[in-house]
């Protein structure tokens, strides 16, 4: 690596740690404040506290990391303006693509290092500071209610339906089981069945307490309900993994774990519009900071006085606003069905990306 090159690096990584760190402390303390009513009222005590902001931290940086790396070259390039680095270096016959082309790779870096906070951390973080929230601080759960999902409805197959009351991941148990399989032809319920309690045993499910009805081609139970012990049953497909990606807010599940669940999904005909934007969202999000960094060089790396340098950085910051409020809308639209997924959650990045690279020559000047 060149000298300049390790210089640009320095220059930018140091604001842009400092502007992150800022931003993520500014988050906690809000939220702290947030919740400083049931904290006091509920004496919630330290340790879960601290484990509570512990667990934010990786999605307080995964929602400010682009802002960070924006300031940080704000502030790189109007230090250039200010001492005229910037042109001197191409007095000496830099190009701006040249000089960038570093922060240019530390953007594409932390766009990759945020990809994976956001998929392997974020998710299992995220899990933790809900259940903390919910069980120690705001109370609205009770400890033996912990990592226990309610109220589980699962469509597969086509033609059968699930609920479970209870479904306790770690256990692999289920409690208050209703199945119902509805005939093919006229979707009326051809067989349905209650259990008390259900385990997965490795490959099916063994329910307890059942009782089984089966019913005419309208629906209507036939003869007297059949008490059954205990039952696995050959066509009841579903996993525990299953559950838990129906279970769990989007939020809290990977990449991997999002696309599964969308598939199957899509194999019981369910639309899957707002679940395909998210998952491509998760590719695109990272990559902001990228672009609002590219976005700021076309702006600030012109500019020769003091004067110039102010009006830059607000016209950058226009475009900067411009960029996350078109991007609001373009995954509302696509949410709502109204654009393709993948342009929906890209559809910003690549619009103001190539608007940001056309303009680039112009710094040359």
């Amino acid at each position: 690596m060149k000298v300049l090159d390790r210089y640009l690096v320095r220059e930018l990584i140091f604001p842009t740690v400092f502007c992150s760190l800022t931003l993520i402390f500014l988050i906690m303390v809000a939220d702290l404040f947030d919740n400083l009513d049931e904290l006091l009222r509920n004496k919630t005590p330290i340790l879960i506290i601290f484990r509570y902001y512990l667990s934010l931290i990786p999605i307080s940086f995964t929602q400010t990391i682009a802002w960070a790396i924006w300031l940080g070259t704000i502030f790189l390039l109007v230090q250039f303006g200010l001492h005229n680095e910037l042109l001197a270096m191409k007095a000496a016959g830099l190009k701006i693509l040249t000089i960038v082309r570093p922060m240019i790779f530390l953007g594409l870096l932390l766009g990759i290092v945020t990809f994976l906070v956001a998929d392997r951390v974020v998710p299992k973080t995220s899990r933790t500071a809900s259940e903390l929230l919910e069980i120690y601080i705001e109370k609205k759960k009770d400890n033996k209610d912990r990592k226990v999902f309610k109220n589980v409805t699962y469509y597969s197959g086509g033609n059968t339906l699930y609920y479970f009351r209870k479904f306790a991941p770690k256990s692999k148990t289920v409690e208050d089981a209703i199945i119902i399989w509805l005939d093919p032809v006229t979707h009326h319920t051809a067989q349905k069945i209650f259990a008390q309690k259900g385990a997965w045993t490795g490959d099916r499910w063994l329910f307890e307490g059942i009782t089984e009805y089966q019913a005419d081609v309208q629906g209507d139970v036939l003869g007297k309900p059949l008490i059954i012990t205990k039952k696995s049953y050959a066509d009841i497909t579903i996993t525990p993994r299953d559950l838990i990606n129906t279970a769990s807010d989007s939020s809290f599940l990977s990449y991997h774990e999002l696309k599964y669940t969308i598939d199957k999904l899509r194999e019981n005909g369910i639309s899957v519009y707002a679940e395909k934007v998210d998952l491509y969202n998760r590719m695109a999000a990272p990559w902001k900071g990228l672009v609002m960094l590219l976005l700021a060089i076309p702006f600030l790396g012109t500019v020769r006085n003091r004067k110039a340098i102010a009006m830059s950085v607000l016209v950058c910051a226009g475009m900067v606003f411009a960029f996350h409020v078109s991007d609001a809308v373009l995954l509302a639209l696509g949410k709502s069905g109204r654009l393709f997924p993948f342009f929906s959650a890209w559809g910003g990045n690549i619009l103001f990306a190539t608007f940001a690279l056309f303009r680039l020559e112009k710094a040359n000047y």
